[in-house]
């Protein structure tokens, strides 16, 4: 497959074409012009800007559907009328679907790597639905695997029941099935189990060589617990450890995580509407060399775009900055963060952690995951010589492309019967709204 006379998105001003070969999942070849074989796909990229493939760190998937229900919720009520109401209603067929078109709504927005924390694990046959639509989505999900919506207060209230053992079976079955899906623990975290639990959970997953992640400096919470310290003394902090919103963590706390070599995760919308707290950006920014990244979290309450969460997470950075200055009678006068460094800087431990051969630019060698949008109405503007990645919009998504195969092609889902689907979700949400 060539892409031809398309512009690249990486962070420069937009001036020449590429071309673009793509052979199996990998992106072989980018020159000026590159001649198609005989028989070789041609898409016509003119027009359009190569947008590389987003990675969203944080999600969970299945509440795609369920768009505005916990717009006006905090954190307690969303987990009790959103993921213990409508999460403990849904059948392992009704997730397959849920999950199968929260996929596929990411995708259309660009988002081709997804971190899908999945705490509707209801039943062993409701983690096998879930991770076949992973694998028939055709995009890249690392799946952590969490805990049930049935029931919840035993499993997150100073919790004593250690993980679920059935993460041993999906290991086992589908570990190594597919490339772009891979497997990971969700635990709940030294916030809502204790001690020892987390030490169970952590080591089974280090026995599984699976990644591990959690909700962590959650409001109050992250005060009263300072779980990061109580993992490092236990010696429970690794590099394969994903450290989901982290508000209300001490300095000396993300100096421990970026020791150890986690990846913290920053979802903002929801965390400025929900009380868990400032996101963390001014403590990331500080702690020099701390892996970080960007999600969505719920798309019951925020919205699908990341570009938005990303934009809206860089100018509370930039926000905070200034506002010290100005604290101290100074004016700003220094940008802190140009826009387009912290795109690609929000991507690329996301890309690395997921380690799948994504990547937060369009390179040969890498895996060829990206959209093609189209700019009509920025052709004329200044946006070609100062191409602010928040300027983008994803409704103007022509063709989305993940491991080298195109999912949408002019506006259209190819192999996809998106009409039976969105007819399957609507009776869902009829059922348990």
């Amino acid at each position: 497959m060539i892409i031809k006379n398309v512009h690249i998105f990486d962070g420069n001003p937009i001036t020449n074409t590429s071309d673009i070969r793509i052979e199996n999942d990998r992106i072989a070849a980018i020159a000026a012009t590159i001649m198609p074989y005989e028989t070789e796909e041609v898409i016509d990229g003119k027009g359009m800007i190569a947008l590389p493939g987003m990675a969203d760190a944080h999600r969970h998937v299945w509440q795609a559907a369920f768009k505005a229900c916990a717009a006006d919720l905090m954190l307690m009520d969303y987990l009790n009328q959103t993921v213990g109401g409508i999460g403990a209603q849904i059948t392992p067929e009704e997730l397959y679907c849920l999950n199968f078109y929260g996929y596929l709504r990411a995708a259309a927005n660009g988002i081709t790597t997804i971190f899908d924390w999945s705490h509707i694990m209801n039943s062993p046959e409701h983690a096998d639905a879930a991770l076949q639509a992973a694998t028939d989505a055709g995009i890249n999900v690392l799946f952590f695997h969490a805990s049930t919506a049935i029931d919840r207060t035993p499993w997150w209230y100073n919790s004593e029941l250690p993980h679920d053992k059935d993460i041993e079976r999906l290991v086992k079955n589908y570990g190594n099935q597919s490339p772009y899906v891979k497997i990971g623990m969700g635990i709940r975290g030294p916030e809502f189990a204790t001690m020892q639990v987390n030490e169970q959970d952590i080591k089974l997953a280090k026995q599984l060589n699976i990644p591990v992640s959690m909700h962590i400096g959650s409001s109050i919470l992250g005060k009263i617990h300072k779980p990061v310290m109580q993992l490092y003394e236990k010696g429970l902090l690794h590099a394969n450890m994903n450290m989901v919103h982290c508000n209300t963590l001490s300095d000396t706390e993300f100096e421990l995580m970026r020791d150890a070599g986690c990846l913290v995760s920053m979802t903002p919308e929801a965390e400025m509407q929900m009380g868990l707290g400032n996101p963390a950006s001014k403590q990331v920014a500080k702690c020099t060399g701390l892996k970080w990244s960007a999600g969505i979290d719920i798309d019951t309450a925020s919205t699908d775009s990341l570009i938005f969460q990303q934009r809206l997470l860089l100018q509370h950075y930039r926000s905070e900055l200034n506002n010290e200055l100005i604290e101290k009678m100074e004016f700003p006068m220094a940008m802190p963060y140009k826009a387009n460094d912290f795109f690609f800087e929000s991507q690329r431990y996301t890309h690395e952690f997921a380690g799948m051969n994504t990547c937060e630019e369009i390179l040969v060698g890498k895996n060829a995951s990206l959209s093609l949008l189209k700019w009509d109405e920025l052709q004329c503007t200044s946006f070609v010589q100062n191409p602010a990645f928040y300027y983008l919009k994803e409704t103007n998504i022509d063709t989305v492309i993940a491991n080298g195969k195109v999912l949408l092609r002019e506006g259209k889902w190819l192999n996809r019967d998106m009409v039976q689907l969105e007819a399957a979700i609507a009776e869902i949400v009829k059922k348990v709204r």
